[in-house]
């Protein structure tokens, strides 16, 4: 009786621990796999926009992707908990446009040019979309007063990129922040890129001088396209040709020759614009917009074969370039 009660007891004690590992396994399975959603409920708003001013400091776009794309989850699930609270919209607004913008990865300075924002991924402008929606709503709970100012300009800046609004209704968005001043480098960017681009240059180039203009490559690039995009070329090439006089970074110099190449085909200096769309093609020979603008400047001088062979070319690297299937039509 005793040994059949021992071996009861110990099938018994297998039977507890078999079970134990069983639900030890679940949990942590629960854990790795639904871990945002999890952890997310300790959340509080201000834990929320610590962990987005985190992310924007992470050097690396990669890694700064996947933290966005987790606090797109965790601010949408604190909106569902949240859902009077204008603020909880204004910060999924936030972290969605953030997140659109580190899919893009495209430099403020780009973004003055319409094919640029041709390239913005489908993706990315569904995050756009969503960030627009986002904090219209929290407008609708809160009142045109209870924005401020950074999110207004993430508003402005979601309705460029995703080219939601005409450009007039968005400066009369922009323009009503309230402290020009206390904005950071990069709104103030986006600021002033959305008034000349509108046509209020006056207004948007003293603001770049102001608060736009940093000390380094990206920051003279901005100024150099505010100049061009407000029609003053002049000081556009002077500024671009500092920046090839003191940059050392290959990304920067091809995307000021491309730049130059662009406003010398447009002056209809055709040996200067060749000269820097090649130069620009010597550091990366597969850039489709150069070879667009480097066609361009053939057809032009009356070279129609050589133009037809560099739009062929691009259509070797992107079969379903449209501009490139338009300039090749019209030959």
């Amino acid at each position: 009786m005793y040994y059949r009660y021992k071996s009861k007891q110990r099938k018994r004690n297998t039977t507890k621990l078999i079970i134990n590992i069983l639900l030890v396994a679940i949990v942590i399975y629960i854990v790795q796999e639904y871990h945002q959603y999890i952890f997310f409920w300790k959340y509080t708003l201000n834990k929320l926009q610590y962990k987005v001013d985190m992310a924007v400091k992470q050097s690396d776009n990669e890694m700064r992707q996947g933290q966005l794309k987790d606090l797109c989850i965790a601010a949408n699930k604190y909106v569902e908990s949240n859902p009077s609270n204008s603020d909880a919209y204004y910060l999924a607004g936030t972290v969605y446009y953030l997140y659109a913008s580190s899919i893009s990865n495209i430099p403020v300075y780009a973004l003055y040019d319409e094919n640029t924002l041709d390239t913005i991924s489908n993706e990315a402008k569904q995050n756009l979309i969503n960030a627009i929606k986002a904090i219209n709503k929290g407008l609708a709970f809160g009142g045109r007063s209870s924005i401020d100012d950074t999110t207004r300009v993430i508003l402005a800046s979601s309705l460029y990129a995703s080219r939601f609004y005409p450009i007039n209704e968005i400066y009369t968005i922009i323009q009503k922040v309230s402290n020009i001043s206390k904005l950071s480098i990069d709104n103030a960017r986006l600021y002033s890129l959305i008034a000349i681009k509108s046509g209020h240059t006056e207004e948007g180039l003293e603001l770049v001088k102001l608060k736009g203009v940093s000390d380094n490559s990206e920051g003279r690039m901005f100024l150099a396209a505010s100049y061009l995009y407000a029609n003053q070329q002049s000081n556009a090439i002077i500024e671009y040709r500092n920046i090839l006089k003191n940059s050392m970074d290959n990304a920067i110099i091809k995307a000021v020759h491309i730049e130059l190449g662009k406003i010398f085909y447009k002056k209809g200096i055709y040996t200067e614009s060749l000269e820097h769309l090649n130069a620009a093609l010597q550091i990366d020979n597969q850039d489709i917009q150069c070879k667009l603008w480097l066609g361009k400047v053939y057809s032009a001088v009356g070279n129609i074969a050589q133009a037809k062979a560099v739009w062929s070319e691009v259509l070797l690297l992107d079969s379903e370039n449209v501009e490139a299937k338009r300039l090749l039509g019209v030959m």
